[in-house]
């Protein structure tokens, strides 16, 4: 199936819920913010292809759900919303493309995106210059939102996540074995890694860089069992996660292994098969949370797609929640009035953080966590970590 016809199918499934979702061709929304009757549209850049399609997968149906909710409700002020997804690829170049495209067109108000640091971060820029606000709902380079004031993200930056893995390893081994990544997101969580490690006492034994398109790393396993590691921090997407542990398993490199949040994803439990079991893995939402709002949004999931939402389904709701109550409350219902309104705003709803608001760089304060352990074939809560 091609890449246009796949979005095509999904978006005539969805039609109940007005999302509008587009291939790298064609034309945006053409209301304009003034007018009325016209919808409310907000861009999405993400990867609906490539890599980590997946994770755009993820994103489409907790819009789906989000968008769902809202228009129900009356949309904004009685005008429906929807959202026009531009598919990168995961690809900066793409990136660059959607990101011109949306800020030329006067009826996309924000814009969501895109799935990684790497690939948002060249794009910001643009939006910035634009006076385009871009929410990156999964951006956690901790350099993220200094592009300047029209660029916010929820997600909490490697420079929290990295540490709170680094201490959790620690809690089951001293000498430590780090796989990260090849990218800039890798580069910069190692870096954490390795000041985190030392501060806490213990030592790294083995550490390289691996590269998401590899398929054999029998030989870095090697050298990290030979090394004496007694765990393994894991701070790659899923995919190469998955084969990390299968190939692990293959080297006898028999080690407990801490995964970066990127790994909660039913794609992991499908990929590695038994080789994921024992994984421990971060996360900051959980579905069996004791929290109204998560329930509600866990139910409707589960309704409409027949599993739980991950993390990822989980920022993309939250994300267009948080535009619409921003356009809601804006004092005028234009780019600049939607920034405003959430840079300016007390409880935004969440479902991860519950009602929050923005700081000054734009983040998210004091995120919480918790701990996941592969049992069975299934994530489940666990209280050896944290």
């Amino acid at each position: 199936m091609t890449p246009t016809r796949r979005l095509l199918t999904w978006s005539a499934a969805a039609a109940a819920t007005t999302m509008v979702l587009a291939a790298c061709a064609g034309d945006a929304g053409s209301g304009t913010p003034g007018a009325s009757d016209e919808p409310i549209v907000f861009g999405v850049s993400g990867p609906l292809t490539g890599n980590q399609a997946e994770y755009g997968e993820n994103w489409q149906e907790g819009f789906q759900i989000a968008l769902e909710e809202i228009n129900a409700d009356g949309g904004i002020d009685g005008r429906e919303v929807e959202l026009d997804f531009q598919d990168s690829q995961g690809e900066a170049a793409q990136a660059t493309t959607i990101a011109q495209r949306f800020v030329s067109d006067d009826s996309i108000l924000a814009v969501l995106g895109d799935f990684s640091s790497a690939t948002s971060m060249v794009a910001s820029p643009l939006y910035q210059r634009g006076g385009l606000l871009q929410l990156g709902i999964t951006n956690s380079h901790p350099d993220f939102t200094e592009t300047g004031d029209y660029v916010f993200s929820p997600s909490i930056t490697q420079e929290v996540e990295a540490r709170v893995v680094a201490d959790a390893a620690g809690e089951l081994g001293d000498d430590i074995a780090v796989f990260y990544l090849n990218t800039d997101w890798g580069n910069t969580a190692n870096d954490v890694l390795e000041d985190q490690i030392a501060a806490n006492g213990d030592e790294i034994v083995y550490s390289t860089a691996v590269e998401e398109t590899s398929t054999d790393f029998r030989p870095q396993l090697v050298q990290a069992r030979d090394s004496g590691a007694d765990v393994a921090i894991i701070y790659t997407y899923y995919s190469t996660a998955a084969l990390l542990a299968q190939q692990a398993e293959q080297v006898g490199l028999d080690v407990p292994y801490v995964a970066v949040g990127s790994n909660y994803s039913q794609q992991l439990l499908d990929l590695a098969g038994d080789a994921a079991e024992g994984i421990y893995v971060d996360t900051s939402f959980f579905p069996e949370a004791d929290d109204p709002a998560v329930t509600s949004f866990v139910e409707s999931y589960t309704d409409e797609f027949g599993y739980a939402p991950n993390l990822f389904a989980a920022y993309a709701y939250d994300g267009l929640k948080q535009l619409a109550w921003a356009a809601e409350n804006a004092e005028t219902l234009d780019r600049e009035g939607i920034r405003n309104a959430l840079r300016d705003g007390e409880a935004i709803p969440s479902i991860i953080y519950g009602d929050t608001q923005y700081n000054d760089e734009r983040r998210i304060d004091d995120p919480p966590f918790t701990w996941l352990q592969v049992q069975d074939g299934a994530f489940v809560e666990t209280d050896d970590l944290g």
